[in-house]
């Protein structure tokens, strides 16, 4: 603030200067250049000196006119006196131009250096100026900022006070209901101990539920997934497959076949197969026949089934199992099996069909060399052939 106040008296010391000598410079530029004036000062010299010899010439005629009638010798007197002093004035006015010369020249150099000076003064006023202006600026702008402060510090205390009383309210409030809750936690923890012996009951019961459960899904070989109000999802699962003497022959335990059951508008049973091996059969109204049904043809395809997935890894066959034909794809021919019911116990595998890029074939040229071959053998046999 104190460095403010002297940049203030000094500002306004310059600007009394600048403006004593801003004056006599607009007045100086309002009449003439300095060159111009330089001139006119020099015409007016010259014509000076003229009025002057013309005014020492007049003076002395009227002399002359007033002495005229004194003697010889008083005459030539004074007309030695006469330019005595006119040669005395001219010395005296040749001092002078030299002087007045002199002064002018000094003031030639002069000018330039004040009018410098002026302008150096003037540029540093503007800049104080602007200094002043920006210290103004920044000193109200520091004063809103700490005003802000405040007000916002005030207002945060405020609502800080408030928060603390809420907080209070809250955790009183708090307080009771932990008392209440605990005051119900000790009612249910008796209660809980009295559940806890009825449900040790249920649990028993359950458990030899489910122990019952498992025995007949293990026996009957069908296992109830989900059920809902439109169906019920079970899965069926076939028994151990026999063992063959042959290791490679053998074919591993079917996995269940997973089946959804679902009641249709007209009250019948439609059956939806999760396997697009299984052909599922037509709608049925009883449950314990379609049950028992798809369970009796599940466990005479199971062995079926089993072996067709095996050989979809190795070979590229299409079943078909509605008509019960299996489509052999090769890039020359297309060979069309057919297996009779009660395949692998009872039933065998017939050639049906031959379709070769040249046309139909004979089925009966075609054979493998087992006597009763299986689909395996029908399959390895046909894969060595190329028509």
């Amino acid at each position: 603030m104190a460095a403010a106040e002297q940049a203030r008296e000094l500002l306004a010391q310059l600007n009394e200067a600048l403006a004593f000598e801003g004056q006599t410079r607009e007045e100086l530029e309002a009449e003439l250049p300095a060159k111009v004036l330089v001139e006119h000062a020099v015409d007016t010299r010259k014509k000076q000196k003229w009025m002057c010899s013309q005014l020492h010439v007049v003076k002395f005629l009227l002399e002359f006119l007033d002495q005229r009638d004194s003697s010889p010798f008083e005459q030539k007197t004074t007309e030695a006196a006469v330019r005595s002093e006119m040669v005395q004035a001219k010395q005296e006015w040749k001092e002078l131009k030299a002087g007045y010369q002199q002064r002018v020249e000094a003031i030639e150099e002069a000018v330039p250096h004040v009018l410098a000076q002026l302008e150096k003064g003037q540029h540093l006023a503007q800049r104080l100026k602007e200094a002043l202006a920006r210290y103004e600026a920044q000193r109200h702008e520091a004063e809103k900022k700490a005003r802000d402060a405040r007000e916002r510090r005030q207002k945060e205390q405020e609502q800080l006070e408030e928060r603390q009383q809420q907080l209070e309210e809250q955790a009183a409030w708090l307080r009771s209901r932990v008392e209440a809750q605990r005051q119900e936690l000790h009612r249910l923890q008796g209660e809980l101990q009295s559940q806890e012996c009825v449900a040790s009951g249920w649990r028993e019961k359950v458990e030899r539920s489910s122990a019952l459960c498992q025995l007949l899904e293990t026996l009957q070989g069908v296992r109830l997934v989900s059920a809902s109000a439109d169906g019920i999802d079970m899965e069926l699962t076939a028994g151990p497959q026999p063992m063959t003497p042959d290791p490679q022959a053998a074919t591993p335990n079917p996995q269940p076949l997973r089946l959804t059951l679902c009641w249709t508008e007209d009250g019948s049973i439609r059956v939806r197969s999760h396997s697009p091996l299984f052909p599922p059969p037509a709608p049925c109204a009883d449950v314990r026949g379609t049950v028992l049904e798809l369970q009796h043809s599940y466990s005479q395809l199971a062995p079926l089934l089993t072996e067709i997935q095996v050989l979809q890894a190795r070979y590229p066959i299409d079943w078909q199992p509605q008509e019960r034909r299996l489509r052999f794809l090769q890039p020359s021919a297309v060979w069309t099996l057919a297996v009779e019911p009660g395949y692998p116990g009872g039933g065998g595998v017939q050639l049906l069909a031959v379709q070769g890029q040249r046309g139909h074939g004979d089925p009966r040229a075609w054979k493998p060399p087992q006597e009763t071959p299986s689909l395996r053998d029908w399959l390895e046999y046909l894969s060595t052939l190329d028509i």
